[in-house]
């Protein structure tokens, strides 16, 4: 088979804009007659790490960390991957990443239908299957008046039958009354709801811990899709919504359904999305009169597992704060709360069609 430039197979098809990549491309004639005498004059490689800015079918254009951008022929790229975001800070990665890093890698674990940018606001809409697909993820300061931001957001939600939903990530050990935004919106009449935590861990303490003897007979499936079986738990909310949530739960760059069995019987399921680097532990489930019995930690320890054979070092999950035996659940299991979020609302009452 020809490996000519004409046929061979696109090695940035998979790249998305907004991640973090590292592009390896050959260097032209040019920057090889410029290395001439260097200790890199035999080179005829380099490799450009940064965040993906624009992609068309012929040029990328990287983001470095510290530079100018770079714009790269796709037809001088010899290989290309997306990559975790680097460290804000020393320490063990999955508490090292910054909170606006680690907000814009958990979009693509519960990918929303319909995103639009507005500078370092991401405006997310899915037919209203989940507030987290549905709402503003607000990462930084708005480049216009908070008041005007504010009516353009309303306008968009309401133009797509559903209520104005913002997402305020906090920073770590903070409540809404430190932050800013909070008040200044809050003072506005938009109202604080639904604190969530968000614990990441590292997939291989995760996977020890959630090994135990008692539950190593269970039979456990890993799928790449959604089963019939796996089905069987989506609770009322996902399956109120069909069609829309098969298409979320599985519009990741890569996801696996763990499905639990006991005696023939579906008694457990959950679901690892994989991208950048990391797994993202969602839709976690056990049958009411199966809990207290390990499953939830046998389940978790296994979607631990199946994240770090695919090269995921670290996971993250969000759960509610008032959700005390799920936190303590998987505190025991190794995660740590990396920083908290809010929702805020308008006053008038919530669509029905958002759950």
């Amino acid at each position: 088979m020809s490996n000519s430039p004409g046929n061979r197979p696109d090695p940035t098809s998979a790249l998305r804009e907004g991640t973090r990549v590292m592009v390896r491309r050959r260097l032209s004639d040019a920057e090889r007659g410029s290395a001439a005498g260097t200790p890199g004059s035999g080179h005829t490689l380099t490799d450009v790490v940064g965040t993906l800015v624009r992609r068309d079918v012929s040029t990328l254009v990287v983001e470095p960390r510290r530079g100018p951008h770079v714009e790269i022929a796709v037809s001088d790229v010899v290989a290309a991957k997306e990559i975790p975001p680097s460290p804000g800070r020393r320490g063990c990665p999955h508490r090292a990443v910054t909170v606006s890093d680690l907000e814009e890698l958990m979009v693509d674990g519960w990918r929303p239908l319909e995103v639009e940018r507005r500078g370092r606001w991401l405006l997310r809409a899915g037919e209203g299957y989940t507030r987290r697909a549905n709402s503003c993820l607000v990462l930084g300061p708005t480049e216009r008046e908070t008041v005007t931001a504010l009516d353009d957001i309303i306008t968009w939600y309401r133009e797509r039958g559903l209520p104005p939903l913002l997402q305020v990530p906090l920073a770590p050990g903070s409540g809404p009354q430190d932050d800013d935004f909070v008040r200044e919106v809050t003072a506005m009449g938009w109202q604080v709801t639904s604190p969530t935590l968000v614990m990441t861990a590292a997939s291989a303490e995760v996977s020890d811990r959630g090994t135990e003897p008692s539950t190593r007979s269970l039979d456990v499936e890993v799928d790449a899709d959604i089963t019939p079986e796996w089905w069987q738990l989506a609770d009322e909310r996902a399956r109120s919504h069909d069609a829309v949530a098969r298409r979320i739960l599985t519009g990741s760059p890569s996801q696996a359904f763990v499905t639990v069995r006991e005696e023939g019987v579906t008694v457990a399921h959950g679901r690892m999305a994989l991208a950048q680097g990391w797994g993202g532990l969602f839709e976690v489930a056990v049958t009411p009169e199966r809990r207290r019995r390990g499953l939830a930690r046998a389940l978790v320890g296994r979607c631990a597992d199946e994240a770090a054979r695919r090269g995921a070092r670290s996971l993250y999950l969000q759960v509610g704060a008032e959700n005390t035996p799920a936190v303590a659940l998987y505190k025991s299991l190794g995660f740590t709360v990396h920083h908290t979020y809010v929702y805020l609302r308008t006053p008038e009452p919530a669509s029905p069609r958002t759950a």
